[in-house]
């Protein structure tokens, strides 16, 4: 079982630290590493083509996502192909069609890999985010979220 922990202490106007401020402030944030799956490096090296590299930055697990998304930006950057395409909408957008990417996440430091997984491009580069980790990868874990103390515990 892979265990990864992250505390997100922050100092209030005054310079005390309050534990649940930063969590509170940006959400519960992770280090990841968005590349090709392990298949599209086979594929690629076989046929003698140029592997993506890998792009590293933050992600935040999103529990209001149904799906892990990547941004559309980096997806582009990454010379990924759409898969498909599909509709979604949120609370801040009507429905809208948008690209799905098949990619390999992986949590810095953690461990666990999201290899072949289908994410949705999104623009998320607003954020200083390069993905979401959505309720499609959230399904297979236990996270639990310590708001007072700016903590988030996830297992897999």
């Amino acid at each position: 079982m892979a265990i990864f922990h992250g505390r997100y202490p922050s100092k209030n106007s005054d310079g005390v630290d309050v534990p649940s401020l930063g969590l509170k402030e940006r959400g519960p944030i992770v280090k990841v590493s968005v590349g090709p799956t392990q298949k599209m490096v086979s594929e690629l090296t076989k046929a003698g083509l140029k592997v993506p590299a890998t792009r590293n930055g933050l992600a935040m697990i999103d529990t209001g996502s149904v799906f892990t998304c990547i941004d559309e930006s980096v997806a582009r950057e990454l010379g990924f192909i759409p898969l498909d395409v599909t509709n979604v909408a949120s609370a801040s957008h009507a429905s809208h069609q948008v690209n799905i990417y098949v990619v390999n996440i992986e949590f810095v430091g953690f461990g666990v890999k999201l290899d072949t997984l289908r994410t949705v491009g999104a623009s998320l580069k607003h954020h200083d985010l390069i993905a979401l980790i959505g309720r499609d990868f959230l399904s297979h874990c236990t996270f639990f979220y310590n708001g007072p103390m700016g903590e988030i515990t996830i297992s897999i």
